[in-house]
């Protein structure tokens, strides 16, 4: 039940707004009946308040009203109403099951048909029903695709008026076609939640695979890192041992050669400086190389990014 007395049926909200129904003559019911069958409803709603207009004009009873009936729970449950009776009953309002003939109707899964409520054993000391002074009666079972009945098309009034078994064959006509709309809307509404839940999933997949794709990317820095590592400091330390054994033959008037030589060790120590670095990066942060639009390793923050997170 919704807050302001509404019945969601099928996630969209049913209200008691009233929809003109196009005049309609009882004296041409088929081409009344051909209307409805024809026209193309927004919503079950909508289709259940011109029905319950039609019926209003073609069996000429004032309260005309679709219900769910939960006979577990023992509620009947108005989904629409038309009440020109002014009794009272609106779309939302719940009622005990077995104070309504609708109970019955739903019970034995048959059409009801009486002229006087009052006069019937089982209805007439009825509590709900006989407070709001219901009399003449005609219902038919709303029965899904499946074969359960869920609940009733229902047509009754304050004053006696007959109905025929033309009034009831019309009833079952429109029982039929509400039901189809129900579950149409129904199955509407479950192709969306269903349309929802695959894109939820088609997102999360593409996150868990942006999330390997960086894991491989990161797999694959980390191990061009290890491999330039390696490959560059076995080469460097023989040039190391063979520039110190260089400087220990210099004689000590050769300024210059010393020079270069010094010069030499300083960059062979930078080169491993930065091989040891490599060894430390275990989360690559790139930058733009110079002015071009090419990356490369940043290797300082790399390894500033490293001791944040340790």
């Amino acid at each position: 039940m919704a807050p302001n007395g509404g019945l969601v049926w099928g996630g969209e909200m049913m209200c008691a707004t009233s929809i003109e129904v196009s005049n309609v003559s009882s004296a041409d019911p088929v081409r009344a009946l051909s209307a409805v069958a024809e026209r193309g409803f927004g919503s079950a709603r909508e289709a259940a308040q011109a029905v319950l207009g039609l019926i209003h004009e073609l069996v000429g009873l004032r309260i005309c009203v679709v219900s769910r009936v939960d006979l577990a729970a023992n509620t009947l449950t108005v989904i629409e109403s038309l009440d020109k009776a002014n009794t009272g009953i609106e779309t939302g309002m719940v009622v005990p099951a077995n104070e309504m003939p609708c109970d019955y109707v739903v019970r034995s899964a048959a059409p009801l048909q009486e002229y006087d409520l009052d006069a019937h054993p089982a209805f007439r000391s009825s509590p709900f029903r006989a407070r709001i002074g219901l009399r003449s009666y005609i219902s038919v079972p709303l029965a899904r695709s499946d074969g359960t009945v869920w609940g009733t098309l229902a047509a009754t009034d304050t004053e006696l008026r007959a109905t025929t078994e033309a009034h009831l064959q019309t009833l079952t006509v429109f029982a039929r076609l509400l039901v189809f709309e129900f579950e149409r809307e129904e199955q509407r509404d479950a192709l969306a939640a269903h349309a929802k839940m695959l894109a939820e999933r088609l997102a999360m997949a593409e996150e868990l695979e942006e999330e390997r794709l960086r894991a491989v990317r990161l797999q694959t820095v980390l191990e061009a890192t290890a491999t330039v590592s390696h490959e560059v400091n076995n080469p460097l330390t023989v040039l190391l041992l063979r520039l110190g054994r260089l400087v220990k033959r210099l004689s000590p008037e050769d300024d210059d050669t010393a020079d270069d030589l010094e010069t030499a060790l300083e960059a062979a120590d930078e080169i491993q400086r930065v091989t040891v670095q490599l060894r430390s990066v275990v989360q690559p942060i790139s930058t733009h190389y110079l002015a071009s639009k090419a990356r490369m390793l940043d290797l300082a923050a790399s390894i500033k990014d490293r001791r944040r997170r340790s």
